[in-house]
């Protein structure tokens, strides 16, 4: 399952249609007490200082989504039956979250009262002109200040369409880009061929953040996860973690064919240039298949594996001994919170010393370890930790590993059923990895700074990686 933007996915030209939830005038939203989650919070206040400065709400860089390819005509009745099933599944989608006198309130609407409009927007008879017009109406629909903050759109054929689903990143995060192919397929089936869906049981993301607030506002500076954010932003005096190698010219002067207008902002201080991406083939199934093996031998898994070789890279480029980055941990830890659709994710600090390690199966033990103490510092949403501290940077390195193999028809969409997709961003120091342990293999789906400099680092970072990797689980296998 592969993690691109929108004009990388593998378009099938077809008919556009638009499908826009929407409640009757009969529809009851209530006030809701529960609390909302210091993340999400967050995010409102970012988009609210947008809409002030720019006078626009649309969601443009913080949208996640779904392609979902059916082998069969599609049904209108059918979807519309589908979908609202869905949305009264997950709870997430019936309920709004907005600014009020400084403070985030809620109103949620009751199961079986939201329908869908559905709008036929045109035919497209080339991926090109269909890419950016899907692009527009996501960017434009996904605005988390209003509800919906989530649209759905099917590109039908004779024989086949594909379901699109893009939704604010605050009703979804990578695991809910997982899981949700399989029930939407099997919400379809149900109520176009009669066959009972087969989904696992689920909680509500909203009572979720109610819990996680009440309890993140009790936290203090002695919590262990600001303690470890404490000692980690100590080290770099308060200031962000950077991707290890240039992402920017030293200079104006040495631009080579990148203009300062390249770099610079529009008035509301907006970065111009979207980043650009890069989706890495690492290993194939049967080598991470041997890189595993060799980290389980030395007592790591795959994650500090690969954190490890990183950590070595860092070194051997010339960057230090220690290895910095911003790790994300999902805060599924509850039974409930396995197949709910939200945003379930935390920020922990990671820091490898590669001083006097002798080898890779040494430095695999440190990150294991490593691993394993960082947990705690994604139990405090990063949020409440500058809170408490005073103050925290974003972070700007961020690496976050997801497995799929045990999502069901994890295979199917490996071999091309279904696509995560995601927003564009446009700036201009963030470097993100999302690292895919598929049945196909170990994937690597990264966006940086689109500019020259910044695709010559990223691309040899990754480069030296996969021949790292490659290397490692090779000479097991030749030792036998």
């Amino acid at each position: 399952m592969q993690f691109t933007e929108i004009d990388a996915y593998p378009l099938r030209p077809g008919e556009l249609r638009n499908w826009i939830p929407r409640t009757g005038p009969a529809a009851r939203w209530r006030d809701d007490p529960r609390a909302t989650s210091h993340v999400h919070e967050a995010h409102l206040r970012g988009a609210l200082s947008i809409q002030r400065r720019r006078h626009i709400d649309g969601g443009r860089e913080s949208w996640l989504g779904l392609g979902i390819e059916f082998d069969e005509p599609l049904s209108i009745p059918g979807l519309r039956s589908a979908l609202r099933a869905w949305i009264d599944r997950h709870e997430v989608l019936r309920t709004h979250v907005f600014m009020e006198e400084g403070k985030p309130r809620r109103r949620s609407a009751q199961t079986d009262t939201v329908d869908l409009k559905v709008q036929t927007v045109g035919t497209y008879r080339s991926a090109g002109p269909l890419a950016e017009q899907l692009l527009g109406e996501f960017d434009r629909a996904t605005a988390p200040l209003t509800w919906p903050a989530y649209l759905f759109s099917t590109v039908s054929r004779e024989d086949s369409f594909t379901l699109f689903f893009a939704a604010d990143h605050s009703l979804m995060d990578g695991y809910s880009l997982i899981l949700s192919p399989h029930e939407l397929r099997e919400l379809y089936r149900q109520a176009v061929h009669g066959v009972e869906a087969r989904l696992l049981p689920t909680g509500s993301y909203v009572d979720y953040s109610d819990d996680d607030r009440q309890t993140a506002d009790r936290a203090t500076a002695t919590h262990p996860a600001a303690r470890m954010w404490q000692e980690y932003l100590t080290e770099t005096s308060f200031l962000p973690s950077p991707f290890p190698m240039p992402l920017l010219p030293p200079s104006a002067k040495s631009l080579a064919g990148e203009t300062l207008a390249a770099l610079s902002r529009d008035p509301d201080g907006v970065p111009r240039l979207p980043q650009a991406a890069l989706n890495f083939h690492l290993l194939d199934d049967e080598r991470a298949n041997n890189f595993t093996r060799v980290c389980s031998e030395s007592g790591a898994s795959l994650v500090t594996g690969v954190l490890a070789c990183m950590a070595k890279i860092n070194t051997d480029l010339g960057f230090g001994p220690v290895f910095r980055c911003a790790v994300t941990r999902h805060t599924r830890d509850a039974e409930q919170w396995i197949a709910a659709l939200g945003w379930f994710v935390g920020i922990a600090p990671f820091r490898l010393d590669t001083t006097g390690s002798r080898g890779f199966g040494d430095l695999a033990q440190r990150a294991q370890t490593e691993w394993r103490r960082s947990k705690a510092g994604s139990t405090l949403p990063y949020l409440r930790i500058g809170e408490v501290l005073g103050g925290a940077p974003p972070p700007q390195f961020v690496v976050s590993f997801m497995d799929t193999r045990s999502a069901p028809g994890s295979a199917v969409n490996d071999d091309g059923g279904a696509g995560a997709l995601r927003s564009r961003d446009y700036s201009i120091e963030d470097v993100y990895l999302w690292m895919l342990r598929t049945p196909s293999g170990l994937h690597v789906a990264a966006r940086f700074p689109g500019l020259a400099t910044a695709s010559r680092s990223v691309t040899l970072y990754l480069g030296a990686l996969r021949s790292m990797l490659t290397e490692i689980g090779d000479a097991a296998v030749t030792r036998g």
